[in-house]
């Protein structure tokens, strides 16, 4: 999308978990007795968040595939010099605020539910009653558990808003 292009007049930048941290609380899991560890994966997390703003770009018409072309009735669309003009009104992938907007929608969605993050630990969670915590970089969640239906809840949490993938296994977090 040409991020590097826009000029977005606030803070885009997200609070997320560091290695070190992501070492500290794997380390906590082992050490806890009766705990277990899993992950989850936010598919698609930026895309159709709602921008605060609209953003505008042009695509050549050249660039874009016919089938696309014939199913937007696109040809009628462009201008006379060949280019398409779009209005952007949902995150997608190139627009630097993306990030920090699905960041802050996850976070409201999250908060509804009892998860809050830690004031003073970037990208650590946990919930105010419910023994869980968690470790959020992006969308990927590291997840410490002793009770199935704290996970369960946490997943049920997501799934109202996004297309999750669970490994209650925790094989593979972060491509550790």
């Amino acid at each position: 999308m040409g991020g590097n292009l826009i000029k977005y007049p606030e803070d885009v930048g997200t609070p997320t978990a560091n290695m070190l941290l992501v070492k500290i609380f794997l380390n906590s899991v082992i050490s806890t007795k009766g705990a277990k560890f899993a992950n989850a994966d936010i598919a698609n997390f930026y895309l159709m968040t709602p921008l605060k703003r609209p953003e505008y770009a042009k695509i050549r018409l050249s660039d874009i595939p016919e089938e696309i072309i014939v199913e937007y009735n696109l040809k009628e669309k462009a201008t006379s010099d060949g280019w398409v003009y779009i209005k952007v009104i949902r995150g997608m992938y190139g627009l630097p605020q993306s990030g920090s907007l699905g960041h802050d929608l996850l976070e409201q969605r999250l908060n509804a539910e009892g998860y809050f993050q830690s004031k003073i630990v970037p990208g650590f969670w946990k919930h105010e009653v419910r023994p869980i915590q968690f470790v959020l970089v992006v969308d990927d969640f590291g997840i410490k558990y002793i009770r199935n239906e704290d996970l369960d809840h946490l997943v049920q949490s997501i799934e109202k808003h996004y297309d999750v993938t669970v490994d209650r296994e925790g094989k593979e977090y972060l491509k550790i």
